[in-house]
């Protein structure tokens, strides 16, 4: 029986297999035979147990059906493991676990767990910024309506909003770099944090375990490695599908039949829209970023809590992380996935933009303001005008260019200055430069992303 939408709905396949109940046993199996192989380069252990230790885990002799019943009795899920791993051992029998806690083997197996998913999320990071930086770069001067307060303002490109949030992807990326030494760590000190069963190669030996694996080790621990890692990547994927979110909701809105000015890819052959007006076209898959980017962002909330443990630790924590980390990172892996798919399927309606813009010439009151003052008129004088023309407008419904000219506000402007006001793409200001600065922005992080891979 499926309980989780994780199970049947959402999620790639290689990310959930990460966090599978099998994929969790093989990762702390791991760790088990990599202490043993620094523990018998460092003569604590002879090397034939180790080679035996790891002949066990490398033939997937333990299973997790064994793990279970052996659980069931004792109840204890990592001495269960470890009971499973002996059986299977003949001289490493007597050395598998030796002088570690419980969670040097499970912190130190979501670490590589974390490790593993952080590939997937850094191609998808990449993955969307090259669907934004293709956005960015068709429709730098692609001009529409920018909106204020949900209400027409001065003019934008659709461009230079894509490159508004190419930049915020940027940092995202900059920020998932610098962060991967700081959420990834293991540690294997024992239960309160001395190592003092490792003996006084303790130090030494957690760095080799963690360098065989791949990964760092935590500089001092308690039982536990230390949860403001979590709360860190948390804060990572927290700060993504905000962004995400955003993103789908300007789609959302601007695929409003009363904006019509973008809209998701939609298979009319035979997508249907709605079970009950076959006319529908609807964002769905922009409304399902918005849905599962909340709810990935309330998981930081449990591990906030799980932050705070009794002196050396207690067990407050282990239950919401079961839940907290595999849930945040294969659900910001589904968001970014989808997010890239819809910008790369993305209708971008020109003539619509282009037609909701030059509908409403209230929007070239900036401009007014702008070139009164540059042909002599006060600043505070011309906004005082322009403001006292738009709402006559308003008022007799009629439009800004009438009203002024009624006012005699345009004969203080020659017919050519008026003229060019007219021309929406003529007071886009630097907006092509801005998407120049950054595709270069993102070209350059690409490549500093990849190197740190």
């Amino acid at each position: 029986m499926s309980v989780s939408p994780l199970e049947y709905r959402y999620g790639r396949k290689e990310v959930k297999d990460i966090f599978s109940e099998e994929s969790k046993l093989r990762y702390m199996l791991k760790v088990e035979e990599k202490l043993a192989q620094a523990q018998a380069e460092f003569n604590i252990i002879p090397k034939e147990a180790f080679l035996d230790i790891q002949k066990a885990v490398d033939s997937n002799a333990v299973k997790v059906e064994r793990v279970k019943e052996i659980e069931n009795e004792i109840k204890h899920d990592v001495m269960a493991i470890v009971k499973a791993l002996s059986e299977k051992c003949n001289e490493g029998q007597k050395y598998v676990h030796f002088g570690v806690t419980s969670n040097d083997i499970i912190d130190t197996a979501t670490a590589l767990q974390i490790r593993d998913f952080y590939s997937y999320f850094m191609e998808d990071l990449l993955h969307l910024q090259k669907s934004m930086a293709n956005l960015v770069d068709e429709h730098r001067l692609t001009v529409m309506l920018g909106r204020t307060h949900g209400q027409h303002a001065s003019p934008v490109t659709f461009g230079l909003k894509m490159a508004v949030y190419l930049a915020e992807v940027n940092r995202h990326i900059e920020r998932a770099v610098q962060a991967k030494h700081r959420v990834i760590a293991g540690k294997i000190m024992g239960p309160v944090g001395t190592g003092a069963s490792l003996g006084d190669a303790a130090l030494e030996l957690q760095d080799r375990v963690m360098e065989v694996l791949g990964i760092s080790s935590e500089v001092a621990s308690s039982q536990i490695v230390n949860r403001d890692r979590y709360v860190e990547l948390h804060s990572l994927l927290n700060g993504v599908v905000t962004s995400l979110e955003k993103f789908a909701t300007e789609i959302r809105n601007l695929q409003r039949p009363e904006i019509d000015e973008v809209s998701e890819y939609f298979d009319s052959s035979k997508q249907v829209g709605s079970s009950s007006m076959p006319s529908k076209v609807n964002p769905i898959n922009s409304e399902n970023v918005v849905s599962l980017a909340r709810l990935v962002r309330s998981f930081i909330l449990p591990e906030y809590e799980a932050a705070v443990t009794w002196h050396e630790r207690d067990l407050t924590n282990s239950a919401s992380e079961r839940f907290s980390i595999p849930y945040a990172c294969i659900l910001t892996d589904h968001v970014l996935v989808k997010m890239a798919k819809i910008f790369e399927g993305l209708v971008v309606k020109k003539e619509n933009m282009l037609r909701n813009l030059k509908a409403d010439d209230f929007v070239l009151s900036e401009r007014f303001v702008s070139e009164l003052t540059l042909s002599g008129v006060p600043r505070q004088d011309a906004h005082e005008m322009v403001r006292e023309a738009s709402m006559k407008a308003y008022a007799n419904k009629t439009n800004l260019m009438k009203s002024l000219e009624d006012m005699g506000i345009l004969a203080k402007l020659s017919k050519e200055k008026v003229d060019a006001i007219k021309n929406p793409l003529s007071f886009v200001g630097r907006s092509d430069r801005i998407c120049t600065t950054v595709l270069e922005q993102a070209e350059s992080i690409r490549k500093i992303s990849l190197g740190a891979a």
